[in-house]
Formats: C-alpha cells, sequence, structure tokens
C-alpha cells in the first residue's frame, strides 16, 4: 500500500468500489460511460473545433429554425449597434467629430462591403455560429484618401487553425494557432492567408500561414472555462438533437405522403 492511500478489498482480496455520496457521481449501468473524461479547457476542443463549426454551420443554413434562432439573437445582441457619444461642451468641435465618424462608419470595412454596422452584426453572427470570429486592425497610409487612415477586417475562425501546435522560430509556444510567451500572454496570431476551406484559389500557397501580431487582433468568443483559448460554436450543444429532429420531421412527412397515395 501506497503512503497517503488506503485500499479497500473484499474477502476475497478484490478491490471494492466505494460508494460516491452523490447519485450523480455513481458508476451504473445507465452512467458507466457518461461524463467521465477530465479534458481541460483546450483539450475538450482539440480535434473536435472543426468538424463542431462545420455543422453548425450546416445547422443555421438548412434548418430555418436555426437560420431564424441565429437572426433574431444576432438582431437582439447588437440592435443598432457602438455608437459613440460626444462628452464634450464645444458644438462645433462636436459636429466636426460627429461627422468624421459618419465618414468613417461607411469605410470601416477593408473588403469594401459593409459599413462599421454591419461588421458588427457580422462580427456577432460569426461569433454564435463558428464560436469566434477574428478582426483586424488595418492602419492605412495617408495617401489613400480615407477619412481615417484605418480600416477593419472580419476574418473567419477557420484561418486560425485549432491543430496548429509547436514552436516558434524565436521558441515561443504555438498553441492552437496562438503564439505565447513564456508569462502566458498572447503575442501573435499565426493565419492561413487564404481561407482554407476555398476552392478559388489561382496561385500561392493555400497551407501558407502568416505571423499577425496580437495587438492587431481582436479575438472575439466567449470563454466558458478559466484559460480556454479557442471558443465553440453556441449551438454545439443542440446540434444532434436538433438533426435528430429534422431527420424525424423529414421521414414523417414522407410516411404521410405514402399513407395518402394509399388512400386515394
Amino acid at each position: 500500500m501506497q503512503a497517503g492511500y488506503l485500499k479497500i478489498v473484499d474477502h476475497n482480496g478484490h478491490p471494492i468500489r466505494r460508494q460516491a455520496s452523490y447519485e450523480a457521481a455513481r458508476f451504473g449501468r445507465r452512467l458507466s460511460t457518461w461524463g467521465t473524461s477530465g479534458a481541460g479547457p483546450d483539450t475538450a476542443l482539440f480535434g473536435s473545433l472543426s468538424t463542431l463549426r462545420s455543422r453548425s454551420r450546416e445547422l443555421v443554413r438548412n434548418d430555418p429554425l436555426a437560420g431564424g434562432g441565429m437572426d433574431t439573437l444576432v438582431a437582439n445582441l447588437i440592435g443598432t449597434g457602438i455608437t459613440p457619444r460626444w462628452l464634450l461642451d464645444e458644438a462645433p468641435l462636436k459636429k466636426a467629430l460627429q461627422d468624421l465618424w459618419n465618414d468613417w462608419v461607411s469605410e470601416a470595412d477593408a473588403d469594401g462591403v459593409s459599413d462599421f454596422y454591419g461588421l458588427q452584426a457580422l462580427a456577432a453572427r460569426s461569433m454564435i455560429e463558428a464560436g469566434e470570429a477574428l478582426i483586424r486592425f488595418r492602419p492605412r497610409r495617408p495617401e489613400t484618401g480615407l477619412s481615417v487612415p484605418l480600416q477593419l477586417q472580419l476574418i473567419e475562425a477557420d484561418h486560425l487553425d485549432a491543430a496548429y501546435n509547436t514552436l516558434a522560430p524565436n521558441g515561443n509556444e504555438i498553441r492552437m494557432g496562438i503564439e505565447f510567451d513564456r508569462q502566458g500572454k498572447r503575442l501573435a496570431y499565426w493565419l492561413f492567408r487564404d481561407h482554407p476551406g476555398e476552392s478559388f484559389l489561382t496561385s500561392g500557397d493555400r497551407a501558407e500561414r502568416i505571423r499577425v501580431p496580437a495587438r492587431e487582433i481582436l479575438h472575439c468568443y466567449r470563454p466558458l472555462r478559466p484559460g480556454q483559448k479557442r471558443g465553440a460554436p453556441w449551438l454545439a450543444s443542440v446540434i444532434i438533437t436538433q438533426h435528430d429532429i429534422n431527420e424525424f420531421d423529414d421521414a414523417e412527412i414522407v410516411r404521410k405522403k405514402g399513407a395518402a397515395m394509399f388512400g386515394g
């Protein structure tokens, strides 16, 4: 017997499993394989994040309930979006700042597709559907003619490879695509230059990664456990149930159509 451990055995020398005080911690036929993983927050996501993300997106694309719920949640979460309020007494200065803000709002999207408020809604949708969204600050040269020499680039989480775990050339640890220093501070994000799921690339290396300093990235996700470095889709806990309900509905509709033919 090791020091500090007490082994309880029966009269034949077989170990006896001590009865748990909480029913939820007991092992029986119904609970023998349920909820026994002690995986850490990163290990629980590693190897599952890509599949969770793909199934979440498929559910939102093809399930009207999931799609409608997504639209409603984004609308309630964002509303009219983040708008500034100038705490200034000088009316001319307040008007000048507001005019500058209004000009930048329409120029904020680095892709030129949306405005600042549309970027907020799209970022929220990406965070809910895929678990996370990346926003990169893109400073611009003054000669570009922008009212403010700064734009925002919204990047899908697929660009940040959750399976990329190695050492950076400077010796820092890269975990799930994020580079950390020895104190655990985020230093950089190693992003695929092109979306790994796109099939329209005509040049370049699909697997090429670029190192983007952490100060240029806003990593938007909802951490559910201390130390969690990546975000899981918000629909993760209902994907299987909703998928089974959809299959049941389809099977019931086919059965009713068949029954109607025989009835005729």
